[in-house]
């Protein structure tokens, strides 16, 4: 089959085939404009229906089930309808059509044959569009019979009105593991059915308008989501699911608009503010969905939503100012006629993406966002989406369905009619805070399409703003390079000039944004000019009384356009370059990161201040407006401010900031200025608040996870863009915070009280951790810590992992006059001479070996920074030596993870060391004190050797998204301070087996681990059904309690067996071809027993012991209790602080291999977050088990208190109170 035959060419996109060879090329657009609506009608016809049998049903024959056989589309299909309608279409007769053509000649196309044949780079450029254009999704099998036009379907939708359609469609954001297959099996249908309709021409036309076949499928396509998913209980969910696989939605869609309705034209009343416990629900909730934490913290930071009255509407419609809408047309028009224009002739042909519409990018968008992320008025969330990617047709036809959607909106976006842009544009509109900020939430289809079009064009758009010095978009370490940039040029001794633009992004005039995308971004025109043409996007607001009001965005970037950003720094593009060819030899460079625009000037002279004024009236041509009062420019340090640089500074409308200015959110100045407002960050920028909210909250599960990943990591932004020398106050501040947060939450008395905390500026004198204790709690998990890392260690490897891959690119892009300047005075600045304090001060101060600082640092830096001092001081080292880029870790991020990684290794063998000089002896703690103790050294190094490695402190990891990583918060503060080492004082005597009665104190240690109460029992019951849930969420069969694979000799039986065969997918032929004889243990390492084994001293030994001990029970030589051909012995023993024993860490290794179908079938990443999870149920199973021991102690023992005390004052002892399943008189 030739080329042509195998590529429609009149499907090609224009410009898509180059006109590099000329004739050949340009014959390429002449079929494509003369013949493309008559071929394409020739090509639907014969390839899916054969000649005059348009009518025929095509139903597929496939034996998967429930995908569409024979039998399945009879009892779906409609009453009345003919058996004849059910024969599928002959799968041969298409491949025949497809290969052979259908017979007719077709002149033009034979003709072009040759010529591209003859040229590689069209036959290139046509071979990659095969897979693409001519593979259409309308080529796909259906999975269900039913379609929009179905007796069930099609009038249902005729009744709903596209006023109808500008509802909020409220919907739940899980979608429950049972609906999973079938809603993705709907979703996917519903998608091939838009793309068919569409790709058989069922786009709107100017004498016929939209058909209204294609009216129905955009309808149900858009109310999908709130059928499935809406909150209405009046018809349960699994009816509706039924009601939709039978392709009747008669009943369902009139209660679902009848529902919104309602509940839109609801009067809220005025909004009230939201308490505290408000706050705390919504963060518990939020953190109950995947990568929920971060939304967690927001919810406790959020503002307060503005009141929905008058004074809010009329403050947000002056937020959207108009543009002329003529203007507008008439920049689209001439951005499409360019954008269709030929290229020269001999000129490269256009950008285009290698993997072009990749529905692998989709896939990564859709798992990269929260599953917290606000729905769009159509009620589809991506977490949604996440739900139908993670089940197998979600992965392969779902993808390719939604890859086919994005195909046909970027090329061929005037296929979709009017009514369906007029819901992709229209967004939800709120209000926030005193300012009446508004936030538009648009449709989540957009925003995946948007998202996924600027990961695919990212190449071509960082070459586009990295030529125009404009960094806030598609630039890695964009922000840092700006920052750095004004930090150089300000202490080489120059003047910085920050400039601030009003409401930029509405005002910003889309004349402008199309006439650069189509230089730049030519391909895409056709798509960003239906997102912004005649029809109008709409916001919809809805006020307290119900009534719902529109704003039309005829200005600007549309909010909730996820290409919003690119879009406007396109504006910012021809500015940009106009000024810097105008004054560049002048001395004057701009920067730009958005909307934010720095002036960096050589000196101030009276010609290159003009640049000022031009900026701002080139602004205002586009429709920015700077505001000069909050613009300002900082001199050089040191310098005395000439009355001639002032009069041309006031001329030219700018104050002149004699402390610092903050670029981008990083502040330049002087050292206290810069000091000041790095302090200011923690105490006004949310960290303040956020810890004082975290004390209070109710869910300790949740208040750790936001701590540890948020709190702590509030001052990373000014780790990175501040030297670490000025930094290091406000981490040391917010240090203190977290660590009176971690007290505060684990209810340790006399903790500091909230006021006096902060007023004393949160001074650690009177923290009730010991120092050692501190010292772990900072600590990785996976070192035995509580994962709450030290930013005053974190700032050296924040602030030398950003230079590493920021300051070799900003030396690079230096130029013209005022970037020589720069160049030769850098190795003078303050930021190269902290540079080398942090390099010396990491190796002599924090034992970091030069070794492990070459393979991080480029070699020449760690050379100079650790010269001996001459006389003089430190040698200043050359601008070559700055500009290295010899070392292994050429990006921030995997420098600072590197550096961090050698700092936390120190920092826990300092730790282990600091448990030596604990005493040889406990000091428990008293009944006045009764969290005052100090644990013994041997006691310590059981307790942390146990809480590292496999398995070790992963429940603090756990966010809880299901109930078997839920911890409730009592056992959690348990848990928590077990960790730590923090016991509690109980009593002065066991009352169960009599231990202390020669004055030793009874605390939480012997309440876990008392053998005369169960112990065991409680820890081990638990954890076996903990695992028999998680086997049963993995479709592992198996028994639970079983003494089948045993002979009778002896009454033995097995916790979990897992039978033969069950784990196909493992790795291991023991596991894969046997069943699986699962023995749950717990060993406690703190117990006299294991203490006297070694467990202080040797890692694992307690669940060594336990392992050892199994064996020796079912399967010692010659008595042995099972097959062993068909049965394998597996003992899983969990040690007190997490750690597995190697034959338990095996089998969750196996396990978590045969989730993901073999190493063959699975990633190792995807394998390594099935093995995450199952670790934390294991985890989290033990450490709430522990916890309710120990709390049945406590209730047991303040049960026989109360009976003894009732028993001394009653002069009868008729009755024994029984707590916890045993009598207090037992003993």
């Amino acid at each position: 089959m030739t080329l042509l035959h195998r590529v429609n060419v009149n499907e090609l996109p224009r410009n898509h085939l180059k006109a590099e060879t000329g004739d050949a090329g340009r014959e390429v657009n002449r079929i494509q404009t003369v013949s493309r609506e008559k071929e394409e009608r020739h090509h639907i016809r014969h390839e899916h229906t054969g000649e005059g049998n348009r009518g025929v049903l095509r139903v597929p024959m496939t034996e998967r089930p429930g995908t569409g056989t024979l039998e399945e589309a009879w009892n779906l299909a409609p009453r009345g309808t003919e058996a004849s309608t059910l024969v599928p279409v002959p799968d041969a007769e298409c491949a025949r059509v497809r290969v052979h053509g259908c017979g007719d000649q077709h002149s033009r196309r034979d003709s072009l044959e040759a010529a591209v044949q003859a040229d590689p780079g069209l036959q290139l450029r046509a071979e990659r569009l095969i897979r693409g254009l001519n593979d259409e999704p309308h080529g796909a099998r259906p999975l269900y019979i039913w379609n929009q036009d179905s007796p069930g379907i099609g009038p249902a939708l005729d009744d709903v009105s596209m006023d109808d359609l500008s509802l909020r469609f409220q919907t739940v954001k899980k979608v429950q593991p049972r609906f999973a297959s079938d809603h993705a099996r709907l979703q996917t249908h519903v998608l091939h059915l838009v793309n068919k309709q569409l790709a058989e021409g069922g786009g709107a036309s100017s004498a016929t308008g939209t058909p209204l076949s294609t009216i129905r499928v955009i309808k149900l396509w858009y109310l999908l989501p709130g059928i499935l998913h809406s909150f209405d209980g009046r018809i349960a969910r699994k009816k509706r699911y039924n009601s939709l696989k039978r392709g009747d939605i008669s009943s369902v869609l009139p209660w679902l608009i009848e529902y919104t309705k309602a509940a839109s034209a609801r009067s809220r009343g005025p909004a009230r503010e939201d308490t505290p416990d408000d706050k705390f629900k919504r963060a518990a909730r939020a953190c109950r969905h995947s990568g929920g934490v971060k939304d967690a913290a927001r919810a406790l930071l959020a503002d307060q939503p503005s009141p929905g009255n008058d004074e809010t509407w009329a403050r947000l419609k002056a937020k959207f100012p108009h543009e002329d809408p003529v203007q507008v047309e008439q920049a689209i028009a001439e951005a499409i006629a360019a954008s269709r224009t030929e290229e020269e002739e001999g000129s490269a042909p256009r950008w285009r993406p290698e993997t072009e519409l990749d529905p692998q990018v989709l896939l990564q968008v859709i798992n990269s966002r929260s599953s917290n992320s606000g729905a769009g008025n159509d009620g589809q969330r991506f977490s949604h989406l996440m739900s139908i990617v993670n089940t197998k047709i979600g992965r392969e036809e779902f993808s390719n369905a939604m890859s086919s959607l994005w195909r046909r909106l970027i090329n061929d976006p005037n296929a979709f009619p009017p009514e369906f842009w007029t819901l992709w544009k229209q967004s939800s509109l709120i209000a926030l805070g005193e300012k009446c900020r508004p936030v538009c939430i648009g449709m989540t289809w957009r925003r995946l399409i948007a998202a996924g079009t600027v990961r695919e064009w990212k190449p071509k758009l960082e070459e586009i703003f990295r030529e125009a010095d404009q960094f806030g978009v598609a630039v890695a370490g964009g922000v840092e390079q700006v920052a750095m940039d004004a930090q150089l040029v300000h202490q080489t001794g120059h003047w910085v000039v920050q400039t601030d633009c009003s409401n930029a992004f509405n005002t910003g005039k889309r004349t402008a944004i199309m006439a650069q995308a189509a230089k730049s971004v030519p391909d895409l025109v056709g798509y960003i000019a239906r997102c912004y043409d005649e029809i109008p996007a709409k916001a919809i607001y809805t006020m307290d009384s119900g009534e719902r009001r529109t704003i039309e965005c005829k200005s600007g970037v549309q909010q909730g356009d996820g290409m919003g950003p690119p879009l406007f720094c396109f504006i910012l593009v021809p500015i940009v370059l106009k000024l810097r060819a105008k004054y560049d030899h002048l001395g004057v460079c701009l920067k730009a990161y958005m909307d934010d625009i720095s002036l960096h000037f050589k000196n101030i002279t009276a010609e290159n201040i003009q640049v000022i004024p031009d900026l701002v009236d080139e602004l205002e041509a586009v429709g920015i407006i700077v505001n000069r009062g909050k613009s300002s420019a900082l001199p050089p340090p040191g310098h005395d401010v000439t009355p001639a640089e002032r009069r041309l500074l006031g001329d030219a409308g700018l104050p002149i900031a004699e402390e610092g200015i903050t670029v981008v959110g990083v502040p330049i100045g002087t050292d206290a200025y810069v000091e000041d407002i790095a302090m200011k960050v923690i105490t006004e920028g949310g960290a303040d608040k956020l810890a004082r909210m975290l004390v209070r909250m109710p869910d300790k599960q949740v208040a750790h996870l936001v701590t540890s990943q948020s709190l702590t990591q509030r001052s990373g932004y000014i780790e990175r863009g501040i030297n670490h020398k000025l930094v290091k106050g406000a981490c040391k501040r917010l240090d203190n915070m977290v660590m009176w947060v971690l007290e505060a939450t684990m209810g340790l008395r006399d903790t500091e009280v909230e006021e006096e905390f902060f007023q004393d500026d949160c001074q650690p004198d009177r923290f009730k951790l010991k120092p050692y204790q501190q010292a772990q709690a900072r600590l990785s998990t996976g070192a035995g810590g509580l994962g709450l890392p030290a930013a005053v260690m974190r700032r050296f490897s924040a602030s030398l992992g950003n230079l590493v891959g920021t300051l070799p690119a900003v030396i690079a892009a230096l130029r013209g006059p005022l970037g020589e300047s720069v160049r030769v005075r850098i190795p003078g600045t303050v930021l190269v001479e902290r540079m080398g304090d942090a390099i010396k001060e990491l190796n002599q101060e924090h034992a970091i070996s030069v070794e492990i600082l070459k393979g991080i640092l480029p070699p020449s830096w760690v050379e100079w920074a650790l010269e001996p001092t001459g006389e003089t001081g430190r040698r200043q080292p050359t601008v070559a030596e700055l500009a290295a880029h010899d070392g292994e870790s050429t990006t921030p991020r995997k420098a600072q993870h590197k550096l961090g990684k050698a700092i936390n290794k120190i920092q826990l063998e300092k730790f282990m060391e600091s448990l030596e000089h604990l005493p040889q002896e406990a000091v428990p703690p008293t009944r006045d004190n009764p969290y005052g103790g100090q644990e013994a050294r041997n006691m310590a190094y059981a307790r942390t050797r146990s809480s590292q490695g496999q398995g070790g402190h992963a429940f603090l990891r756990a966010a809880p998204t299901d109930r078997a990583r839920e911890i409730p918060s009592n056992e959690f503060v348990y848990a928590t301070r077990r960790a730590l080492g923090v016991e509690e004082f109980l009593a002065e005597r066991c009352p169960r087996c009599h231990r202390g009665r020669e004055g030793e104190i009874i605390t939480t240690v012997h309440a876990r681990t008392c053998r005369r109460d169960g112990a065991q029992v409680n820890m081990h019951e638990p954890l076996k059904y903990a695992l028999s849930r998680a086997l049963n969420g993995l479709r592992v069969k198996h028994d639970v309690e079983s003494g089948a694979p045993f002979t009778g000799e002896r009454n033995l039986s097995m916790d979990i067996v897992i039978r033969p065969g069950a784990l196909t997918n493992a790795s291991s032929p023991g596991y894969r071809n046997k069943g699986i004889l699962l023995d749950v243990t717990h060993a406690d390492p703190q117990a006299q027993v294991h203490l006297r084994n070694g467990s202080a001293t040797s890692d694992g030994i307690a669940a060594q012991a336990s392992e050892a001990r199994k064996r020796q029970h079912y399967a010692r030589p010659g008595h042995v209790s099972f097959d062993e051909r068909s049965f394998k012995l597996t003992t899983l023993a969990v040690e007190s602080f997490g750690r597995l024993g190697e034959e338990g860490y095996e089998f969750i290794d196996e396990l978590a291999t045969h989730a993901v179908g073999g190493r063959d079938g699975g990633t190792m990443a995807l394998k390594g977050v099935f093995k995450e999870r199952l670790l934390q149920i294991v985890s989290v199973a033990t450490q709430v088990a522990i916890s309710r021991r120990v709390q049945r102690y406590k209730l047991a023992f303040r049960g026989r208190q109360d009976a003894e005390n009732r028993r001394t004052r009653s002069t009868s002892d008729q009755s024994t109170p029984m707590i916890w399943g045993w009598s207090v008189d037992a003993s």
